[in-house]
């Protein structure tokens, strides 16, 4: 009989990066895509999604060694197998992203860093959202940034219906719940084999890299003046 015990996978910074992008993006896709007009509010959170996506590269240097790039970086096999395990309902148990798991983060994180980078540099039809940028490209650089912007916005629906989609089939058809880890930070590990071992970066580290990542953004957006 395997046993179980509660072990600490996720740090506090990963668990606030990843429920601030999901609310901000979720909030840029129907503020985008719907008649709402929250012309100020579109710029303002698009700014700060850079900022945390600046904040998530940085992280992936300097932070817990479950969120570092070489944690995320896996063989096409690897992630092959992984899903094969998730069809038997057997999927291996991770102290961190599985290996299909994180290439869905690195596919995420390079479309949504697209998508704020190019809306420093465009207007909406009628301007009145402008980019921070607006207007520093020539005519055909924002258009073409422009239609970057536009199709990318459907190709993160896209990939986030699926993220979400499969988070559930873990859940509900796998039995593996990935959602309450990424709450509180902790999850049962359930297997006679010892967890991995993970080293957690100190809080404030992540204080700082935020505030750089933060002040940098707001460089460009002109916050400071």
């Amino acid at each position: 009989m395997n046993k179980t015990s509660k072990i600490r996978i996720w740090d506090s910074w990963v668990r606030l990066f990843h429920w601030s992008l999901a609310i901000s993006v979720g909030f840029q896709l129907l503020s985008g895509e719907t008649s709402w007009q929250f012309y100020d509010w579109h710029r303002s959170v698009g700014e700060l999604v850079l900022a945390l996506i600046l904040f998530r590269v940085l992280w992936g240097f300097w932070g817990s060694g479950n969120a570092r790039f070489g944690q995320l970086f896996h063989s096409p096999k690897a992630s092959l197998l992984h899903l094969a395990g998730l069809f038997r309902r057997e999927p291996s148990a991770e102290r961190g992203h599985n290996a299909a798991g994180s290439w869905a983060v690195l596919t995420l994180l390079l479309i949504i860093m697209t998508q704020a980078v190019t809306g420093f540099f465009i207007a909406d039809e009628d301007e009145f959202i402008e980019g921070a940028l607006y207007g520093s490209l020539s005519g055909s650089g924002t258009d073409i940034a422009m239609r970057i912007h536009s199709l990318n916005a459907q190709l993160i629906q896209i990939v986030v219906a699926v993220h979400i989609l499969m988070v559930f089939a873990y859940l509900l058809y796998a039995k593996q719940n990935l959602i309450k880890p990424m709450i509180t930070g902790w999850m049962n590990w359930s297997s006679d084999a010892t967890p991995p071992p993970v080293t957690f970066q100190k809080f404030w580290v992540g204080a700082v890299l935020f505030a750089i990542s933060a002040a940098a953004v707001g460089y460009v957006a002109g916050w400071f003046g």
